[in-house]
């Protein structure tokens, strides 16, 4: 019988229900739905052992009735009981062997024999420069294949939250054109970044993981000194390896995905509203108006409440720390008079925001040629109004065998990303401090529906507010715009010279074009002053950066791999060469008259008005790079139980100061799989593992 596989279409709705042929779907009367069998099962205890192929009972296996919640696990003696009926499936999985699914059909005990999973045990990981089996590793590596990614999540590093222990992976902005935070080794440095080495197919890919989470194929962690020295001078943060899916030998494939959601903020930090406001005011003036009154030597009573502004400003001066707007206080009667607005600026600034993702692939391959093309397009709005992300993917993978020697292959990624973004820091900077600072009484937009401006900077030295503008235009009227284009092309050949001895070259190169701009308009308040005041137009302006990046790289490996008898051998040497260019102008102009061009070149070509920015995180100029490296690593197995691997790498950096150009990162880790010894199985059993290891950086 064939199988029909159909695409899921994972949307943010209520309820997704499937099923097969000849299955009846029946509404249930609660309201919550319920799936219904053509006919009805009375519960019984199911009961049996479950036991490996050499008859040995497997504590912990998980015992789960098919579609439903119900469940246990295997005791000591392998046995167990699970209340069900007679026509349900029950799956039977453990770690390291095959699951398996039986149809109940009787009462008698079922016998459930597991079988191991030859895949599982060979599982390869990827290393740098080559891959092991995850059995011989002596080194502290986590892999993550496609499978346990969460796929739903627009990023790969949102994708990785909770599948990895003992790496820090925390969303450290909710903007969606900002990346996920990962800390493999921990903080390591004050001033230079601690953020891991990215290794893309091979190509190490700087800090950029922009790329579309459904084309991996698996995740390796290199979190300790041992594993990351083969990477040397880069690798202090460790490194995170990200394998492609590949094409495979068979018939092409086509795929296509879509994905739906909605991102919201996750929780409201709690503010005044106005009425609180209002009265924290009012006591702040009238404590503060008393406090002068008597540190001055004057006579007060409590009477004196009810003095009004210009009385209190006569008596002590300091306007801003004593006076109260009369539409809030009520002098004769020292009582709040109710605010005529209650803004929560906090809603008016934030939305539930739209996300999309489109996903295509197709794969296959024939006669010695391999195929994966993909490509992605993401639309991903942020919660704050105004931002957003569109972001485009592209990427071919191809690996043709030329001969029964010789191998080739080719990877083609392209990502571009156009992205509208907000301004963060100070809270007359930036809308997400101003909207827990700006006070409640003011409106967010005035009767015609345009955006109310200069309310509380209009007032600030009267009674001492902030000069601040309105957080949502801050955020709507600012413009800051970010678009990017990435490209990695990379080819490679390995070629067998003897049995068991492979040389490989690597060839790649990666561009990076980013256009930034940013324009502060002459439509916003400037200090107190209004929008459209000569003081708000002369502090308009407008800020052009552009980058233009290119890295090439060259890798040269040889690798020797045998095995004789219960000894093992797998030695790799190498030599890369690594060159990055990067161009960088970064220009500030003003002059401007009006908001009809909103760039550097909006008010003409006259020098007067532009400045080279040569200061900062980003100033002009040109950054060049190169780095040299020779590398080694051997790895030896004697009857898969005792390991040993050394790794020797040496980096030649042009960043180095010229008296120490050259930097060694040697390692030595060995490893005791005790699970493998004779004694272990007589004392435990085959159910579980132990293997210790050591290193030395």
């Amino acid at each position: 019988m064939k199988k029909l596989i159909l695409p899921i279409v994972p949307m943010a709705l209520a309820g997704i229900l499937v099923f097969g042929p000849g299955s009846q779907v029946m509404a249930g009367g609660n309201g919550k739905g319920k799936l219904v069998s053509e006919r009805s099962r009375l519960a019984q205890a199911v009961t049996g052992r479950v036991t490996d192929e050499g008859g040995e009972p497997l504590l912990g296996v998980t015992v789960l009735e098919k579609g439903s919640n119900k469940g246990t696990v295997t005791d000591a003696a392998g046995n167990f009981s699970l209340e069900s009926g007679s026509g349900a499936t029950i799956v039977f999985s453990f770690v390291g062997f095959i699951a398996q699914e039986v149809t109940v059909s009787g009462t008698a005990p079922l016998n459930i024999v597991l079988k191991q999973d030859a895949l599982m045990l060979n599982e390869v990981v990827a290393v740098g420069y080559q891959t092991m089996r995850k059995s011989d590793l002596t080194g502290a590596i986590s892999s993550v294949k496609a499978k346990e990614l969460n796929l739903s999540t627009p990023t790969v590093g949102q994708a990785l939250v909770g599948k990895v222990a003992g790496v820090q992976i925390s969303q450290v902005s909710g903007a969606p054109y900002v990346g996920t935070k990962i800390r493999v080794r921990g903080v390591g440095s004050v001033n230079a970044s601690s953020d891991p080495l990215y290794v893309i197919d091979g190509y190490p890919a700087g800090n950029d993981v922009f790329i579309n989470p459904n084309d991996i194929e698996s995740i390796d962690i290199l979190k300790d000194a041992a594993s990351a020295a083969i990477y040397g001078s880069r690798a202090a943060g460790g490194v995170v390896l990200i394998t492609t899916k590949r094409g495979k030998e068979g018939k092409g494939k086509l795929e296509y995905e879509y994905q739906f959601g909605v991102h919201q903020l996750s929780k409201k930090v709690d503010v005044l509203n106005s009425s609180e406001f209002a009265q924290l005011m009012i006591d702040g003036r009238n404590g503060s108006y008393r406090d002068l009154m008597v540190n001055s030597g004057k006579a007060w009573n409590d009477a004196m409440y009810s003095d009004d502004n210009a009385t209190r400003i006569k008596n002590v001066g300091n306007a801003g720390s004593v006076s109260i707007p009369k539409d809030l206080y009520d002098f004769a009667s020292q009582t709040m008079i109710k605010p005529k607005y209650d803004t929560d600026w906090q809603d008016e600034l934030y939305r539930n925001a739209l996300v999309s993702r489109h996903n295509i692939s197709f794969t296959g391959g024939k006669s010695g040629v391999r195929y994966a093309i993909s490509g992605g397009q993401l639309n991903q709005q942020g919660i704050i109004l105004s931002t957003n992300q569109k972001r485009t993917n592209f990427r071919a993978n191809i690996d043709a065998d030329v001969n029964k020697k010789l191998k080739v292959g080719a990877n083609i990624s392209f990502t571009s990303n156009d992205n509208r973004e907000v301004q963060e820091g100070r809270f007359n900077q930036g809308p997400i401090l101003g909207a827990l600072i700006y006070m409640p009484i003011f409106k967010a937009y005035n009767e015609d529906g345009s955006l109310a401006k200069n309310e509380a900077a209009a007032l600030s030295s009267g009674y001492g507010y902030q000069s601040i503008e309105n957080p949502v235009a801050l955020a709507t009227e600012t413009h800051i715009n970010r678009k990017g284009m990435r490209g990695t092309y990379n080819g490679f050949a390995t070629y067998e010279i003897i049995p068991n001895l492979n040389f490989k070259v690597n060839l790649g190169m990666q561009t990076f074009n980013e256009k930034y701009e940013y324009y502060s308009p002459t439509s916003l308040s400037s200090g107190a002053n209004p929008p459209g005041s000569p003081q708000a137009i002369a502090a308009a302006n407008a800020l052009a950066q552009t980058i233009s990046q290119v890295d090439k790289l060259a890798e040269f490996t040889l690798n020797y791999k045998k095995e004789f008898g219960k000894h093992n051998l797998d030695a790799l040497i190498g030599y890369t060469a690594q060159e990055n260019n990067r161009d960088l102008i970064s220009v500030t102009s003003r002059g401007f008259q009006n908001d009809r061009i909103e760039e550097i070149t909006g008010k003409g070509a006259d020098a007067a008005n532009f400045a080279l920015n040569m200061t900062g995180n980003d100033p002009t100029g040109k950054v060049n790079w190169t780095l040299l490296s020779y590398l080694a690593r051997a790895v030896y197995s004697y009857d898969s139980k005792y390991y040993l691997t050394a790794t020797f790498r040496t980096d030649g950096s042009s960043r180095f100061g010229p008296n120490n150009r050259w930097g060694n990162f040697p390692s030595v880790s060995a490893g005791w799989n005790v699970s493998n010894e004779s004694f272990y199985e007589e004392l435990l059993g085959k159910s579980s593992t132990l293997k210790l290891r050591a290193s030395w950086d």
